[in-house]
């Protein structure tokens, strides 16, 4: 059954438009250092944890934001209008909680950061869930796509951040302690990813995941433990990955 589009509808694309613009500016700022003055990795060297990820893994949101803006142009298309609606809310949301994170990480709020960022990491959830069935392939390219990888990275960044906050508590623990917790949250985030690739059938979170733990194994350079532990993750969410091929042959048997 079509959905006719109503004003509503119309009001809340420009609204993802606006958000979108919004939100790369205040990026943009950020990382600029015009942010109260501090270029974001600032307040991550100060920090420094043994799942801080190298300085490379983070042009990740380039990427991100390419698919971001790829989205709110397509949501714009008159046959996307009714169909998109469930999400365009939650996008603002996510949005709002993007930069409320990079003004409190840019304020050294850490522990508001994690508040922040699991409440970003909710919302993508959400939509991530809403998106699980793409009509066409293109709606799959300019929809899950992007979700899917900016959930996946998120993920990782949430785990990350909170083991910063332990550290900017000044949390006492020995480097064994550090690297079994390091190693507890690297297992979590595979799981995750296990359950996102088969329950949401999003192929792209386990590589976002991947990426994150790349760049953690490359910064982590002689903690033996947390190289295999990422390694570990890396293989298995390749293979999660590269299983997109069988639900292509079960869709066209």
């Amino acid at each position: 059954m079509t959905v006719t589009p109503n004003s509503t509808d119309r009001m809340q694309s420009i609204l993802v438009v606006v958000a979108t613009i919004a939100t790369i500016v205040f990026n943009a700022l950020a990382g600029t250092g015009r942010l109260n003055g501090v270029m974001t990795n600032v307040v991550s060297d100060k920090y420094p944890t043994v799942l801080t990820p190298a300085g490379y893994a983070f042009s990740i949101w380039g990427l991100i934001y390419f698919g971001l803006i790829a989205f709110t142009i397509y949501q714009l298309l008159p046959s996307k209008l009714a169909r998109l609606r469930s999400v365009r809310l939650l996008y603002v949301v996510s949005c709002v909680f993007n930069c409320a994170w990079l003004y409190a990480w840019h304020s050294y709020a850490i522990g508001i950061c994690v508040i922040l960022l699991f409440a970003l990491l909710a919302t993508l959830a959400v939509i991530n869930i809403k998106l699980k069935t793409a009509q066409s392939a293109r709606d799959a390219l300019f929809t899950k796509a992007p979700f899917g990888i900016y959930f996946g990275w998120v993920t990782a960044a949430s785990i990350v951040n909170f083991v910063i906050y332990l550290r900017s508590i000044d949390v006492q623990m020995s480097a064994s302690a550090w690297n079994t917790l390091g190693c507890i949250f690297i297992t979590a985030a595979l799981l995750a990813a296990i359950i996102v690739r088969v329950k949401l059938r999003n192929f792209l979170y386990p590589l976002a995941v991947a990426w994150a733990a790349t760049g953690i194994a490359i910064e982590q350079q002689g903690n033996t433990a947390i190289i295999l532990a990422c390694a570990i993750c890396v293989i298995f969410c390749l293979v999660l990955s590269i299983s997109f091929v069988m639900d292509l042959k079960s869709t066209n048997a």
